[in-house]
């Protein structure tokens, strides 16, 4: 029990902390001006296994976060950072390999409604990056390592 409210009291710590990066400034992402729109379709299947396709960045959810983000210091350290060029095709592949809960996987602007995939399950997710800047990608449903599972997808203007 003990151990549980250290977690707990962890975890909502650590979001706070998420919560306090978005507010300062720390992450950011520019607004688009008024004479652009964007137009972010995002193409999301599910997949029958969790093999990683030729093109396709893997994305691990599980009881060490995304890609072992608990291990790398996130939220403080958001992990993995996806670096991208404006205009490039971001397809990934996310899998919960956790068997006993679901996770979520969104993107800020780009994918905000995400995904919940329960345990076991796969999902490919394809845009095109048209919005240069810094975007948080997050877990989008509450689960035990909830907190921190927290990335960024870094998209670089073109020159």
């Amino acid at each position: 029990m003990r151990k549980t409210r250290s977690l707990l009291l962890i975890s909502a710590a650590m979001g706070l902390i998420v919560i306090i990066f978005l507010f300062t400034g720390a992450i950011t992402t520019p607004p688009p001006s008024s004479s652009e729109t964007y137009s972010l379709p995002v193409s999301v299947s599910a997949s029958p296994a969790c093999v990683r396709p030729p093109g396709f960045i893997l994305i691990i959810a599980n009881l060490s976060g995304f890609n072992d983000s608990v291990d790398r210091g996130a939220p403080l350290n958001p992990w993995p950072v996806i670096r991208v060029r404006q205009g490039d095709l971001v397809r990934l592949l996310v899998c919960n390999e956790d068997q006993t809960q679901a996770h979520g996987f969104a993107i800020q602007t780009y994918f905000d409604r995400g995904v919940a995939l329960a345990p076991g399950e796969a999902v490919t997710i394809q845009f095109t990056a048209t919005l240069p800047g810094t975007f948080i990608i997050y877990c989008n449903i509450f689960c035990t390592v909830h907190a921190f599972m927290v990335g960024r997808l870094i998209v670089s203007p073109n020159s």
